[in-house]
């Protein structure tokens, strides 16, 4: 298993460039989670580990970490979680959150965020998953086909696409 992810890491890392400071400074600061989506449903599903609500990302660019605040729900409770991330080249983060993860930015603007997960869990599974954080209420239907295409390429289905909005009543932060 770590070998698998050891390998990601590397394709990912092919060609790499160092993170762009313009980028860095748009991706710190507050965020919600709008949409969602993965290969394994049981991890976005309601009471799943990866089903999160976003609430603010932290760059520390002079130390190359990376910081997530955010809540899941355990059974409809808000549990507030906090994942420290190294921060690689082309915004490639590793982090131990329910196992060794490749998480990485690959769009960002001043109210979309789309990011991608690769997630290796302690018992072997391989989950994908894709996040579309924005910073308000209104979606770009554009920024929307950007995350369905992204979820398309990481083969993962339509249907597997989950709307978050509706569901978020943890605290603001």
């Amino acid at each position: 298993m770590k070998i698998r992810l050891l390998c990601l890491t590397l394709v990912l890392a092919c060609n790499a460039q160092p993170p762009d400071a313009n980028v860095l400074t748009q991706i710190s600061g507050p965020w919600k989670t709008l949409y969602v989506s993965s290969n394994n449903l049981d991890k976005v599903a309601e009471n799943g580990p990866f089903r999160i609500y976003m609430r603010g990302i932290d760059v520390d660019a002079p130390r190359l970490k990376m910081y997530f605040n955010f809540y899941v729900k355990v059974d409809g409770e808000c549990v507030e979680k906090s994942v420290e991330g190294s921060l690689g080249q082309d915004i490639i983060i590793n982090a131990h959150y329910e196992g060794d993860n490749v998480f990485q930015v690959v769009e960002v603007t001043p109210n979309f965020l789309l990011a991608y997960d690769f997630n290796a869990d302690d018992q072997g599974g391989m989950t994908k998953t894709v996040f579309f954080f924005g910073r308000g209420a209104h979606v770009n239907e554009e920024d929307i086909a950007k995350f369905k295409k992204l979820s398309s390429e990481k083969d993962i289905p339509e249907e597997n696409i989950i709307y978050l909005g509706d569901t978020d009543n943890c605290p603001a932060q």
